[in-house]
């Protein structure tokens, strides 16, 4: 075989090589009976919780709801006592109008806190509250809080509160605790009574 006519074949098989790579797409899917396939559809079940989403330092956090239902959503946001130590919970959800309440906050804090020393929160310099404990189970202390609208309002203008809770070890000192207000005006309106 000359090596004029070996050139020759080499240059024949590449072009049918590169003939058919460069028609395989058009022709596999031209062919017929093949799925291309459908995206999953995300089903959740009814009591299913789920991340909606996050506004600055809020997520906005959802029950599902049964069919028909609406997805009950709070806001919610991790505090912590330093950079890596997360040490309460906050999440924050609307009453139905008419109660003297507009939101109800559900804070856990962790076992150890002195419960005699009641959990307090700066909304703003004009205005702090005391609250009680309402329970401690095997997760933490809870606190079961009401809003009133200034207390809302005071959030919505506020680029922190201040929150404060006492260890049994140390009865004299509170750990003020600071709980960050980026995004809360828009992660509240996100959320629906329920």
């Amino acid at each position: 075989m000359s090596l004029f006519l070996a050139k020759r074949i080499k240059f024949f098989l590449i072009c049918t090589l590169f003939l058919i790579t460069n028609n395989l797409p058009a022709v596999s899917q031209e062919a017929s009976g093949l799925s291309l396939g459908k995206p999953l559809e995300t089903i959740r079940q009814p009591g299913e919780i789920y991340l909606a989403g996050n506004k600055g330092d809020w997520n906005v956090r959802c029950i599902t709801g049964n069919p028909g239902d609406i997805d009950k959503c709070e806001i919610q946001q991790l505090i912590y006592l330093n950079e890596n130590t997360p040490i309460a919970d906050i999440s924050i959800f609307k009453l139905n109008p008419g109660e003297i309440a507009v939101a109800a906050a559900n804070v856990m804090v962790p076992l150890e806190t002195l419960l005699t020393k009641k959990f307090r929160v700066a909304f703003s310099e004009d205005n702090v509250k005391e609250f009680p404990y309402s329970f401690c189970n095997n997760n933490g202390c809870l606190i079961r809080m009401g809003l009133k609208e200034e207390d809302v309002e005071a959030m919505k203008k506020g680029s922190a509160s201040k929150l404060s809770i006492t260890h049994i070890s140390d009865p004299n000192a509170a750990i003020d605790l600071n709980l960050s207000l980026e995004g809360f005006t828009a992660a509240y309106e996100v959320i629906k009574p329920f």
